[in-house]
């Protein structure tokens, strides 16, 4: 990274999505760890052509009309009857979408990008693209010139804390810390964004904070305990997601800085 002295940034955590608000050249960095980020990571990494994000299951629906369009996603944690995947990456892994148009739907990560959508810049994150979307984000703050804003943003679950996008956050919101010292920019973190690196250093490691949280235990409950680790992955992958203005919440990979 190129040395940017005297410039700074501001690191910051939102623990709850309702903490988190649009600013100009703000960037936003949303994470919905278990497991909306992990999905739409996967599905840029398998080489899907189109992927759109719909707020619920009616919107999805029309979305694929009567296209060749691909459905995946839940609500409620359960995948709708006609969809053809769940919100599952190691599904998706499974399944052959290279090239295909994919519209995801779920409950939580899909509202807070909805709600988030004015945003110079908005980016998904999660633990297998942390260092990627951290790079990504710094650069797109430095850019501004002087002082930059990163927002990273957990979705929660219906407007609630949980655990795996605070761990996740934490680790994202270091990954740039570390990036900015490297380029010898000053760097402030938030209360939050400290909360969120103290939090993800109390467990030994992720697959266990990944395990131990409540969407762990969902995924367990409803008979997708391979997801788990797939999610708690660091850096396994390079691909940063990129929410493109207009009408549809289309997602496309950003170009790295």
């Amino acid at each position: 990274m190129t040395e940017t002295r005297g410039a700074s940034v501001v690191v910051d955590v939102a623990l709850l999505p309702a903490a988190a608000s649009v600013a100009a050249g703000r960037v936003l960095i949303v994470v919905d760890q278990i497991r909306a980020s992990t999905t739409i990571t996967a599905a840029l990494d398998l080489g899907c052509a189109e992927l759109l994000l719909a707020g619920d299951v009616a919107t999805a629906r029309r979305m694929r009309g009567n296209s060749d369009r691909l459905l995946a996603g839940e609500q409620q944690a359960q995948k709708p009857p006609d969809f053809d995947f769940d919100n599952s990456p190691t599904e998706l892994v499974r399944a052959d979408i290279r090239g295909r148009s994919l519209v995801l739907c779920t409950t939580n990560g899909t509202a807070v990008v909805d709600r988030l959508r004015a945003a110079d810049h908005l980016l998904i994150g999660c633990l297998r693209n942390a260092r990627a979307v951290a790079a990504t984000a710094l650069g797109l703050a430095r850019a501004t010139g002087g002082s930059g804003e990163i927002t990273v943003v957990c979705a929660g679950r219906e407007g609630r804390f949980v655990l795996d996008d605070a761990v996740a956050a934490g680790v994202i919101a270091a990954r740039i810390a570390e990036q900015a010292g490297d380029a010898h920019m000053d760097v402030t973190m938030t209360d939050g964004a400290q909360a969120a690196i103290r939090l993800r250093s109390s467990f030994p490691d992720l697959l266990t904070a990944m395990t131990v949280s409540d969407g762990g235990k969902t995924l367990r409950r409803i008979g997708c305990p391979e997801d788990i680790g797939f999610c708690a992955e660091e850096d396994a992958s390079d691909t940063v997601p990129m929410l493109v203005a207009g009408a549809d919440l289309r997602i496309v990979p950003a170009v790295h800085n």
